[in-house]
């Protein structure tokens, strides 16, 4: 029992002096500040510190290290008693901490010669190229010809040349610049109008590439297109006879809008008015006809119709008429009327023959009238007439002519003659028409009468 007592008691010298060992330390007095806080690992660029130490013990020479990866220059320094020195370290992550990408608390070690140790600590960003920038992008709206990126360095760090290209859906910029520690540098970049027209509002994607000293990495930013509604519309008319109207609504903002595109037309217009697209909607009220055109407009993209009223059509209807209606007061407001009969007649010898009797009616005042008559072919004329005989007989042009001086307002005079033929004819035999010439109030006019025919049915 006692003899473990007195192990015990000796394992426990044994450990306090171990630790006491184990936990010597210089005795420096340290202030650290960060000069550059971020390792760049893509260009092997450390991040950089700035101690200033005091020794509060005798003279000796230092050496700075660090056991959790962490690379120190320069590793080691001397300091003489009481003085105190302002040292520049750097610290680089090795390769199996290069990816971790973040910012880590890292312990580091300064040794004397007499192996005494101090422990200090630093905090470190470990970073790739890209991660060295902020990038922000100006709103933009369909208005705008131009837009602005800031890129801002965000270490005490000096690019000395920095190659930068910007893509995106509405433009396209490249270049090259120094940018100093911290500093901000505003890029103005002329943007794409048309492509912007054809946008709608929202955010859209850019994309960075940067360039240092051959490395090479890219990164993506957001732009907002803002939103902006606005429909412009216009319309122009021309023409006089052909009259052509165009309207049209163009999206001029960036988001969706439902347009309409509504016009009237009388009911007249309507029978000549065509269009470029078929309406979606067609309102007849009363005498009026209403005409709606609807449809959901992109950014940029228009509602355009075309209204045409051709009055060619009914100026032509309209003289057509005209004509037709002086042709039938002519007809019906005639001064002189013609009727033409026919009757059969018998004879003694059994011989086809016919009466033609010509009525002339004067319904007004007329003069020097000239009334003729065609025989029918294959009939011959009996020489014997009426009341009033004609005043010329053409037997070769078988035509028969009266004239009269004049005939009062209602006046009627009756002319007959007739025909016969020694060939039988069967059927329908049909006569030509009468004609008249006279004058009325210094003027010319003519007249002729209706068709007249005679059907002979063959005795059974």
């Amino acid at each position: 029992m006692v003899k473990k007592r007195v192990f015990l008691l000796a394992m426990t010298l044994l450990f306090a002096f171990v630790f006491a060992s184990l936990v010597s330390a210089t005795n420096l007095e340290i202030y650290a500040k960060t000069i550059q806080g971020s390792a760049i690992t893509d260009l092997n660029e450390p991040a950089v510190f700035e101690l200033t130490i005091k020794n509060l013990g005798e003279t000796d020479n230092f050496d700075i290290y660090s056991l959790v990866g962490i690379d120190i220059s320069p590793g080691n320094f001397t300091l003489r008693r009481d003085e105190t020195n302002t040292i520049e370290i750097k610290a680089m992550p090795q390769e199996y901490l290069a990816s971790t990408k973040e910012p880590i608390n890292f312990e580091y070690k300064i040794k004397d010669s007499k192996e005494d140790i101090q422990a200090e600590k630093l905090t470190m960003n470990i970073i790739g190229l890209k991660d060295a920038f902020q990038i922000d992008a100006e709103d933009l709206n369909p208005k705008s010809e131009n837009t602005k990126i800031t890129l801002r360095n965000r270490l005490n760090y000096k690019f000395d040349e920095l190659k930068i290209s910007i893509t995106s859906n509405f433009f396209s910029y490249e270049d090259k610049f120094p940018l100093n520690p911290m500093e901000a540098k505003q890029i103005t970049i002329p943007v794409d109008v048309e492509k912007l027209k054809r946008s709608t509002a929202g955010s859209y994607l850019v994309n960075i590439g940067l360039e240092v000293s051959g490395v090479k990495t890219s990164t993506e930013s957001m732009i907002k297109f803002l939103e902006q509604e606005g429909i412009e519309t216009t319309e122009n008319k021309e023409g006089f006879l052909i009259k052509r109207i165009e309207i049209s609504k163009i999206n001029v903002g960036n988001t969706l809008k439902n347009v309409e595109i509504t016009t009237q037309k009388n009911i007249l217009s309507y029978l000549f008015t065509t269009f470029n697209a078929v309406p979606a909607e067609t309102k007849i009220n009363g005498l009026t006809v209403e005409y709606t055109w609807r449809k959901e407009l992109i950014p940029n993209d228009k509602l355009e119709v075309v209204v045409k009223t051709n009055w060619f059509y009914p100026i032509i209807i309209i003289i057509f008429a005209a004509v037709l209606f002086i042709l039938i007061r002519r007809s019906v407001e005639v001064d002189l009327i013609l009727r033409k009969q026919v009757s059969y007649v018998k004879t003694r010898g059994g011989e086809f023959a016919l009466k033609v009797t010509i009525k002339a009616k004067a319904k007004t005042f007329i003069e020097r009238i000239n009334i003729t008559d065609k025989l029918p072919p294959l009939v011959e004329l009996y020489e014997r007439y009426g009341a009033i005989s004609p005043d010329k007989i053409d037997l070769r042009n078988k035509r028969l002519e009266w004239n009269i001086e004049s005939l009062n307002e209602r006046e009627e005079r009756i002319f007959s003659y007739i025909i016969y033929s020694k060939i039988g004819v069967v059927g329908k035999f049909e006569l030509p028409k009468a004609r008249a010439v006279y004058e009325k109030s210094g003027r010319m006019k003519g007249a002729e009468s209706n068709r007249s025919f005679f059907i002979n049915q063959p005795k059974v």
